[in-house]
Formats: C-alpha cells, structure tokens, sequence
C-alpha cells in the first residue's frame, strides 16, 4: 500500500514539474504593453515579429522556447503577432516573416539579427551582444 500511495505521489509531482516547464518563457507583446515592457525596459530583448500562418515562423517556435528558456532574464525573449499588429512590425520595418529584432542599450536602434534560426546560435550572438554593452558601459571598444 505504501510503495503505491509513494508511486501515485511520485507520478504526481513529475506531471506537476512537466506542467511548470511547459510555461512559455517567450513573452507576448502587443502594441498596448510594447513601450513599457521593451523599450521603457534596460533589458535587453530579442523580439520575434511574426505572423500565425508563415511555415518558417512555425520553425522557428520551438527553437525560440528553447532560446527563451535558455537566456531568460539574462536576455528577455518576446514575440509579437505581427499579422494582427501590422502598424507595430511597420514601425520597425518588418516585411518578411519571421524577423527578429535585438532591442539592445539604444531601444531606437534595434538590430536586425541575420543569422542561423537555432537556439544555440541564436544564444550566443545574444550573449555577444550583451558582452559589447557592458564593454561599451565600461569605455571599452566592443567586440565584433
């Protein structure tokens, strides 16, 4: 009786673990939170604009859980619907799907991250750029 009541105990607290991992870290962003939450932040954001129905986006979704679960709050991922909220992905010259944006030390001037769509690289091109801010915050010259 008591390695099942153990068993059952057991089997419970692994569904609850699996249920607290399942929470997104990738941060939801409308035009109505976009200001406060990334531009009036000092953290640096990687931002996805994307839109539902693009297959590359589709991609790219378990790749940036993984980036997000990985780097946050080092670095604060986020996506915006880009579909539903054209005037928002217009504002930071989004044409294509999926474009990531790195909204670093100058929120004016977001970069447009190029590179490969994998959670690694995505993550160290990151951590990177975090590594020139603080060398710049220190009078240093960045790395490229």
């Amino acid at each position: 009786m008591a390695t099942v009541v153990w068993t059952r105990a057991l089997l419970l607290a692994m569904a609850c673990m699996g249920a607290a991992n399942a929470a997104s870290k990738v941060e939801e962003l409308t035009p109505s939170n976009f200001k406060s939450m990334v531009l009036d932040s000092d953290a640096t954001w990687a931002v996805e604009f994307y839109a539902p129905w693009c297959g590359h986006c589709k991609a790219l979704a378990p790749e940036w859980e993984k980036l997000a679960s990985a780097i946050s709050p080092a670095v604060r991922v986020g996506a915006v619907d880009a579909d539903k909220h054209k005037d928002l992905g217009g504002q930071y010259g989004v044409k294509g799907f999926p474009t990531i944006k790195i909204f670093g030390s100058d929120k004016k001037k977001p970069e447009t991250y190029q590179g490969d769509r994998k959670a690694g690289p995505m993550g160290q091109h990151l951590i990177q750029h975090v590594a020139n801010q603080v060398q710049a915050a220190l009078g240093g010259k960045p790395k490229g």
